[in-house]
Order: C-alpha cells, then sequence, then structure tokens
C-alpha cells in the first residue's frame, strides 16, 4: 500500500494495517457490508443524512452507464469493511475531473482508513490521466471554519473551491398558499405553459430539456471549481431513467415551456420506494434569456403540488445550492425551507 511521503509517523503506521482493493459488486455479502459502512458514516450526526438503500446501491455498482464509469474501492481492516470510496470518471464531458465520494465506518475511524482510500483516488486519477479530484464533505452550518473534514481535506492536499447550503423543506405544504405563490408567479410569465411529468417527458420536450440540463454546471455558482456544459443528450436521459426505474426512483419533472414549444426551465425531484418519507430534488434551472419571469417559483411551487398528488407520504424535500446563488437561494426560503448543513467542495490537482 503506497502512502504519501509527508503523512505522520502514525498515519502512517495506522494506514499499513489497511487493505486497499475494489470492491467485489458481485458478492453480495460485501456489497452489503459495504453499504452498513456508508449508511453509517452518512447517518452519523445527521439525522437528516439521506443514504442510498442497499437495493439503490447495488443496481448502480453493477449497472455500467455510457455518461460514467464507476470504480467502487473498500479500505478493510482486520478483514472488515471499514470504509469505501466511489470513485467517478465522467464519459461525455468533464473529462478532466474525477469525483470521489469517501466514506468510513464511524466506528472504525482513526485507523487510517479515509487517508489509505484516498492515496488510491489520487493514483487512480493519475493513472487515468486526470488532472483533478473533486470531494465533498458535510460539515455543520455553524461550525465550517477548522471542522476535522475540512483539515482532513487540507491535510491530503486539496484546497478549498465552494459552499452550497443543504436545506429542508417539510411537506405537504398548504395548498392554498401553493395556490397563491402559483398565481404571483403566473403574472409575470403569461405565454408559458407550466407542465408536470412523471418521467418520461413526453418525446417532443426531451431535446430542450436536456439542453437546459447542461447549463446547470455552467450556470449555477461553483466557486473555484472549473466545469463545462455537460452532455446529456435523450438517449443518455432514457438510460438514466432506465437505471432509477431499477432502483426503485421515480423522477418528477416541472417544466416551464415558451410559446415555440422549448423547455426553458426544470425542477426535478426525485422519490425512493425504499425511503418515500425523503425526496430529494436534484435540479433547477432557468435559462438565461427566460428569466425575470418568476419561471423558478413557478416549477418550485407546480413541483411540490405534483409531488402531494403523487406521493403524499413524502414528508421532507432536500436541496442544495450555492450560497452565491441569491436568487433561488431567496425562492427555496420564501417556500419554507430550513437550513440543516454546510456542503464543502474541495479540488486537488493532480500531476501527471
Amino acid at each position: 500500500m503506497k502512502t504519501t511521503t509527508d503523512s505522520p509517523p502514525a498515519l502512517r503506521d495506522a494506514m499499513q494495517g489497511v487493505v486497499v482493493r475494489p470492491l467485489d459488486i458481485d458478492d453480495d455479502a460485501e456489497v452489503a457490508a459495504a453499504h452498513e459502512a456508508t449508511d453509517a458514516s452518512k447517518k452519523h450526526q445527521r439525522p437528516w443524512g439521506k443514504t442510498w438503500s442497499l437495493r439503490e446501491m447495488t443496481v448502480m455498482l453493477r449497472t455500467e452507464s455510457t455518461v460514467e464509469r464507476l470504480e467502487p474501492i473498500v479500505g478493510l481492516v482486520d478483514g472488515r469493511v471499514a470504509g469505501m470510496v466511489l470513485l467517478w470518471f465522467p464519459l461525455l464531458d468533464n473529462t478532466q475531473f474525477t469525483w470521489a465520494e469517501l466514506d468510513v465506518d464511524p466506528r472504525l475511524r482513526g485507523r487510517g482508513v479515509g487517508s489509505a482510500l484516498l492515496e488510491r483516488v489520487i493514483e487512480r486519477t493519475r493513472a487515468d490521466g486526470r488532472r483533478t479530484v473533486l470531494i465533498e464533505t458535510n460539515v455543520p452550518d455553524d461550525a465550517r471554519e477548522g471542522h476535522p473534514h475540512a483539515r482532513f481535506a487540507e491535510r491530503h492536499g486539496f484546497t478549498y473551491a465552494n459552499t452550497e447550503i443543504r436545506r429542508i423543506l417539510d411537506v405537504p405544504l398548504d395548498p392554498e398558499r401553493l395556490s397563491a405563490l402559483a398565481a404571483d408567479a403566473a403574472e409575470h410569465h403569461e405565454g408559458y405553459r407550466i407542465e408536470f411529468h412523471r418521467a418520461p417527458l413526453p418525446d417532443e420536450l426531451q431535446a430542450s430539456y436536456c439542453e437546459c440540463w447542461n447549463q446547470l454546471a455552467v450556470d449555477a455558482p461553483t466557486g473555484e471549481i472549473d466545469f463545462e456544459e455537460e452532455a446529456l443528450s435523450p438517449e443518455t436521459y432514457r438510460e438514466e431513467l432506465g437505471r432509477l426505474q431499477a432502483q426503485g426512483r421515480t423522477m418528477l419533472h416541472t417544466v416551464a415551456i415558451d410559446p415555440s414549444g422549448e423547455v426553458v426551465a426544470y425542477n426535478d425531484l426525485v422519490v425512493s420506494a425504499d425511503d418515500p418519507d425523503e425526496v430529494m430534488q436534484w435540479g433547477t434551472l432557468v435559462r438565461k434569456d427566460h428569466r425575470g419571469h418568476r419561471l423558478g417559483m413557478a416549477v418550485k411551487v407546480r413541483g411540490l403540488q405534483g409531488l402531494a398528488e403523487v406521493a403524499p407520504e413524502t414528508k421532507r424535500v432536500q436541496t442544495c445550492n450555492a450560497e452565491q446563488n441569491a436568487h433561488m437561494v431567496g425562492v427555496n426560503v420564501e417556500l419554507g425551507f430550513r437550513r440543516v448543513e454546510a456542503v464543502l467542495s474541495y479540488q486537488r490537482h493532480v500531476d501527471g
């Protein structure tokens, strides 16, 4: 196991007892053990922690994608899965990056597992000819400076890049209040249609929806990370929906359509059959040339109305927005989303 030359002696000693290798995705018991470790990590001191179900994780691990390659890597202590890193390699866009999601079972932290896994991430990124590794970490909103997660990232050569705020909305909301918000927004977007769809979108809307989706990476504030436009197409959109269906997930689309029939704004919610209480808001975007018409509020409100119709058992909706995204943050605050934590992004540039 390779260790960094600048690691403290105690850390190097701890890392020597860690076995790092690819997860055996065909071994049901090992996949379940990896799920247990990551689930414990994501829920540690985070009552709102949203986690994969075992089915969702298994489908993700065993389904190939034309959009990104996934390498799951585990760290074992005494033969037990103590942590896992999911390392994604984008294939169609932003191919200079890898993106890593690292989790270590809280009961087995302090043994060098996270450091050993992160070392492997750097090795794999370099070997694949990528230039930059991206990671995120969740920290208390009021305790960002000097948090152990931040110090861990910095100790491994990562630099701070951006902050998003995770917010949660308790639902359902008062239907009359939603109707009033929708009516107020409608006064500003005469000529546009607001439509709610349980995925898939109608064929005639898929191409313009993908164009909107692809803009999110470059339009949303990302701090020091320099993303390029994404490359979602109707074909890869349908591929993704197939994977979601196998996971027991349902995508709920709300779109704003301009007089020419093109999608110019969208809001996506994802409902999980394995965790119906918690819904994730995956993205919201209004095209630059259609802003100023309260379309962001319109698609979010109609999405929440549709959610109440399709999944009335839902209790909470989670979303993240960059701190500096004042307009979208304002919409969320007006709807009643409350802050629960900060999501810090870090990057490390890798030498060839």
